[in-house]
This record gives C-alpha cells, structure tokens and sequence, in this order.
C-alpha cells in the first residue's frame, strides 16, 4: 500500500468541517439556550398564556412619540400609575386605545393622547387595560402587516423553510468507523454532560428569580360593585301623553304639572362584604353650565340604612324651580337658552370585608335639561343610559398572601419555585458529578477514550499504517502539547492505530510531532517506508568509493516494534537499531 502525505491544503478542510469542542463552546451553546428559553418567556403573546401583547398604532394621537406602523409590546402590570402610556380596550369604539393616563377617578382612568386637545370619553376600568409600554419599535408594524397577507406568509415561510433544509444537509463523514464504542462513550459523555449542564443553568437562573421575589405579597384588592337605578313619573294629561301618568324618559311640561315624583334603588354587589351600613340624601341642583351658577336644594333628610340595598323616593316642585331662574334673570339680567337640573343621590357606604374596613362614597345623577317650556331627560357625560349608572370598585386589602409568579399561563407559588430550583440544582450537581467521576475514572483507565472525550474535534482517523518518512520527528511528553501545537498551526490531530499502540502525529512545516502510548504507558513507533518499498544496491568489490550513512548522535531514530502476522499482536522485545547505507 503506497504512503499516505497531508499537505496544508488537507489539514484546512479537515478543520473547516471539523471544529475543537471546549469548554468555552458548551457554555456559550448553554448560555445561548438560556437566553432563547428566557426570550421567548418573555415575549409570549398572552393567546398562549404569555405576557405580551402586541400592537400595530394605527393613528395619529399619540405623534410625535408614536407614527403610524409603529409596533408597540405591553405587559400587564399590576398597578397603573398617572403618566404610564397604556393599552386599553374601547368598549364603546370596540378597539384598543394607546393613550396616557392623565388622571383617575376613583376605580377609572382617564386617558388622554398626547397629540389630542380634548380627554377620552371612555373611563376604562383596571379590568379593561390590556398593558403598560414595555417596547415601541419604530414602523416594525409595517412589516408584521405585511407579513399577515397569506402570500407573504406563504413566501416567507417556504424561504425559511429551505435555508433550515439547506443548512441540515451535511455532507457525509467519509472513513468513519463502523464500530466504535470509543466514540460512543465520548459521544454519551458529551451528551450527559450538556443535559446536565443545561439543566444547572436552567434551574440556577430559575432560584435566582425565585429567591429575589418575596414569599408573600398583599392580597388582591376586595372587589365590589354599586348599581343605582333612578325612576320618575308625574300626573300626566291623556290629551298630551298616553296615559294619565307621566313615565320615566318622557318630557315634563310645568304648565300641566308642577310635582315630579323622583325614585332611587341602590344595590351593593360584593360576596366578601359583610355589615354593611351607611346613609343617604337626595338633593337638587339647579345650574348654568356657562355662568357656572348653581344652587342646591335639599329633597330630603340623610337617612340611615342597613343590608345591600335600600329604595328611597322623592318629590321635587318643578314650578318652583322655574319660579327660582325667572328670579335669577330680573335680579342679574342672566339671559340663558336653558339650564341644568342634576337630581343626586348622595351615598355613603360602610362595610367589613376579610377583616378590612371598607369606606365608600357613590353620587348617581338625574339630569335634566329644562327652559321656561319643559324638562326633558338627559344622559350625563360618559354615561350610556341615562336611568341606571353601575360603579366598579375596589378596596386595598391588608392580609397577606402567597405570592406567585406567571410563567406562560402557570401560576405557582414563590415557595414552590424555589423547591423546584432547590431539588433541580441537586439533581443537575449529581448528574455532573457523576459524569465528572466517570471522565476522571476515564482518564485513569482508558488513555484513548479520554483523548478522544476531550479532544475529539480535533482527532481524525487514518487507516494507512504506512506513511512516507519525516524529515524530522519529534515525540512530545503529553496529548496536550500535541494539541497545543495542532491549535497553534491551525492543523489537526492524526491518529491511527498500530497494533496496540495508539499514534497521534501532527504534520506542520516539514516536521512531524507525535504522541504515542500503550497501555498505560508511552511507547515510541518509527514510521518507516514499507519494505517492499526499500531497494538494496549492490556493492561492487572494486569499487571504492563507498559512502556510509553513520548516524549522528543527536539524531534521533526511534525504535521499531516489528509486526506480527498472527492475529494476536505481540511485543517484540528485541530493540532494533537499523543503519541505512547508501
């Protein structure tokens, strides 16, 4: 079999599809998964039990912070403070709204865009808000526009699709062998030890954010609701109304009658409140909305009440309210086209929920619009029906409570995540513990494996037993001095068995670096031309010239451990020390 050279030109391409694995490589290639598992944590859309939701700005309101194609990433948060620019949905526009909050009343928001000179109609409750500015990426909504045309999609994800095709396809390994448990073991080692290493970052990052968040937390707020429902009625004329009874919503006419007779329910909606009591009065408050006069009559005396929910009724003297503007008119010659009756329920509530004290206030309104003629209904600002008014609230709750973290749709416990982290952190130390006694007892047992397990990127095997002779080799007292001087001249690691002896050579610049050991021990092997390659020139006994090959001293020429034929290798114990005469 002829002899086998690598040039520099086979030692680049070996190492183009061959690459050292250290370390270095496996941390990174864990840190890379860490962050991947943490992103997508993260940027979970809320569909699949995520955090984020994701926007497209669809208008102007909020320039010159905010443009049209803007893509803007909110996370739910638990308070929502003055200032913070949110998402909220519009029940009334039936769409999402990203404007900043300016104010709160009470249990609402009041939202204002920052392009806008007039504040939002609608009052979101804390319900309603979908999340707080997190990311604004300028006109990356374009793109995610674009990208929701189904031929786009389709042209994206065949494009996608093919890169990952390409990139998967790899040439085949030539010379590998068929059977090698060696590189099995490596190969398992190897696997172990990322699984495990894995696993120790995933639940190290995992303690982390467990053990910097509290155990308990106070308890969510103790929600309840108060519902007001307003009714009125008057004698009516069968000649001007259906009946003889004036009903809730139609006009009332001073000139037909004087006395409208006002009606309020109130209902308190919670299931935690408990002893519940408090007291209410109704009054009058007659306005001009332009002047900003106004006088308040009261209706009724503050009465007290027990229980959920309590119904009070009322009359109130309409003439004497048009009586009270004509006088307004004479004695300062105010000249309005109409004005204001608000009819309000002032209410005053107390109650006890889980061992809190709860205080409360509520003012529904009936208003009226009215000139000299008649009274007609109307709906006071921000409310739908003019009739009935529903209050969303809440009160802070002093207990506490376990604390708990979302983690794509999952809500466990602090405590549970740290016992997680806890018992992970073990059982991933052991898995790396186990694997580091295994590589040590590797080390320790088997030579080659160890080499193999460690610089296995390095390593190509030969079959070639026989390869031209160096000009110069040189035996180096460890593998990694080997691999320093393979990583140093950018080249790999020869390695081929001979018999049973394991060579390691690296090739560079005309010299030719080898490690070769045994059974435990180095041994020394010369690479030699194969002898059917060696031809032996006769001397002739006339001649005279003659020119001896003396070796140098400092020359050196290895040993030759001889092939045995026989199927079981055997050592030769003979030393040979060969002269070459020319």
């Amino acid at each position: 079999m002829p002899g086998l050279t690598f040039n520099k030109s086979h030692f680049q391409f070996i190492l183009a599809m061959r690459k050292p694995l250290r370390l270095s490589g496996i941390v990174t290639n864990l840190g890379l998964l860490i962050a991947l598992t943490a992103i997508w944590i993260a940027f979970a859309p809320t569909l699949i039990g995520g955090r984020a939701s994701y926007v497209v700005v669809q208008g102007n309101s909020m320039e010159p912070s905010f443009h049209r194609g803007d893509l803007v990433i909110v996370q739910a948060a638990s308070t929502y403070n003055v200032g913070d620019i949110v998402i909220y949905r519009d029940a009334e526009l039936r769409t999402f709204v990203i404007h900043r909050i300016i104010a709160m009343e009470q249990d609402h928001y009041v939202f204002k865009g920052d392009n806008n000179s007039w504040v939002d109609t609608y009052r979101p409750t804390h319900a309603e808000l979908i999340g707080k500015l997190w990311i604004h990426m300028p006109r990356l909504g374009k793109a995610m526009e674009w990208l929701r045309l189904p031929i786009h999609m389709g042209l994206t994800t065949g494009l996608l699709g093919g890169i990952l095709m390409v990139s998967m396809i790899k040439p085949a390994k030539r010379g590998r062998r068929k059977n090698n448990p060696t590189g099995s073991f490596g190969g398992m080692l190897e696997g172990g030890l990322y699984l495990f290493g894995f696993f120790t970052l995933v639940f190290l990052a995992l303690g982390i954010f467990a053990f910097i968040r509290p155990l308990t937390r106070s308890a969510d707020k103790i929600q309840y609701q108060q519902e007001s429902h307003f009714s009125y009625s008057a004698t009516g004329t069968p000649v001007i109304y259906d009946t003889e009874v004036v009903r809730s919503g139609e006009p009332v006419f001073p000139r037909l009658t004087c006395f409208l007779n006002i009606s309020f329910t109130y209902n308190l909606l919670g299931d935690p409140l408990q002893g519940v009591a408090g007291s209410h009065q109704l009054i009058a408050r007659v306005m001009d909305e332009q002047s900003g006069w106004q006088r308040t009559i009261p209706m009724n005396q503050r009465t007290t009440f027990t229980g959920n929910s309590f119904f009070s009724t009322s009359t109130l003297d309409l003439c004497q309210i048009v009586s009270l503007v004509n006088t307004l008119k004479q004695e300062t010659g105010l000249r309005a086209n109409s004005y204001t009756l608000e009819i309000i329920t002032q209410v005053v509530m107390t109650a006890n929920a889980e061992g809190n004290q709860i205080v409360d206030s509520f003012e529904p309104k009936l208003v009226f619009r009215f000139d000299e003629v008649h009274f007609s209904l109307s709906a006071p600002k921000g409310q739908d029906d003019p009739l009935y008014l529903s209050k969303q609230s809440s009160a802070n709750n002093s207990n506490l409570e376990a604390n708990t973290l979302s983690i794509l749709g999952w809500k466990p416990a602090v405590l549970t995540l740290r016992m997680i982290a806890l018992l992970g952190l073990v059982f991933s130390l052991s898995g790396l513990s186990i694997i580091g006694i295994r590589i040590f007892t590797t080390s320790q047992q088997d030579q080659e494996a160890f080499i193999r397990l460690r610089y296995g990127g390095l390593l190509v095997n030969i079959y070639e037993r026989n390869l031209v002779p160096p000009s110069m080799l040189i035996d180096v007292t460890t593998i990694d001095e080997l691999a320093k001087l393979a990583e140093r001249n950018n080249t790999v690691i020869l390695h081929m068995t001979v018999n049973f002896l394991h060579c390691y050579l690296v090739q560079c610049n005309g010299i030719t670096y080898r490690y070769v050991f045994s059974n435990g021990r180095r041994g020394v092997v010369e690479i030699e031309s194969p002898r059917q390659e060696i031809i032996e020139y006769p001397i002739s006994a006339n001649q005279n010239n003659i020119v001896e090959a003396q070796p140098d001293e400092e020359e050196l020429f290895g040993y030759v451990i001889s092939k045995s034929r026989i199927a079981k290798a055997e050592v030769e114990q003979t030393v040979i020390l060969r002269k070459i005469r020319l």
